[in-house]
């Protein structure tokens, strides 16, 4: 039954003074579908309140950190690598040196991955991705340890879960081994 039967019969049900199995139906759905609409609604709120979060958290620590960056570094610029005509030698010997791709030589099974997003960042992948891009960017495996530890840890709830905490941290330092 749609959503407009739902409100037609409703509407019916309320000329008559009773009501039958089929408008009690009607009405029992309507309720249901408003409530699950409300649901989304808040669940949504929940997801940009927790980016909004993590956002300003990895804004705050970066304007924070020492950088040899003239620029101000921000979260939506990690990622941005301009375009510069040079060498091939040039490239491959940039590519093999940048910060961000010292984790993406790291191997991280798609197991540990999903652990990682599952078990640490309460199913969000954007929010892995950005803590992961924020790491890329430390020069010291204490630096990394500390952003973790006191930054990122106590935005979620890691209690009973501090051998996948260990693991993600000895996945964060082993690029400085």
């Amino acid at each position: 039954m749609s959503l407009n039967e739902s409100i037609e019969i409703v509407r019916e049900a309320l000329k008559s003074e009773i009501a039958s199995d089929k408008e009690f139906l009607a009405l029992h759905e309507l309720v249901s579908l408003a409530h699950i609409k409300i649901i989304n609604a808040e669940i949504d709120k929940i997801k940009s309140d927790n980016k909004k979060s993590i956002k300003a958290l990895v804004d705050s620590h970066l304007s924070l950190s020492p950088s040899p960056r003239k620029e101000k570094v921000s979260s939506e610029n990690i990622n941005f690598i301009p375009k510069v005509e040079k060498s091939q030698e040039s490239i491959h010997q940039k590519s093999e040196n940048s910060v961000n791709n010292k984790y993406s030589k790291l191997k991280l099974g798609l197991n540990d991955r999903l652990a990682f997003i599952k078990i640490l960042f309460n199913g969000s992948t954007d929010d892995f991705e950005m803590v992961i891009s924020a790491l890329s960017t430390m020069e010291t495996k204490e630096e990394c340890n500390t952003f973790i530890l006191k930054t990122i840890q106590p935005d979620y709830d890691w209690s009973g879960k501090e051998e996948t905490v260990e693991k993600f941290i000895s996945f964060a330092n082993a690029r400085f081994k």
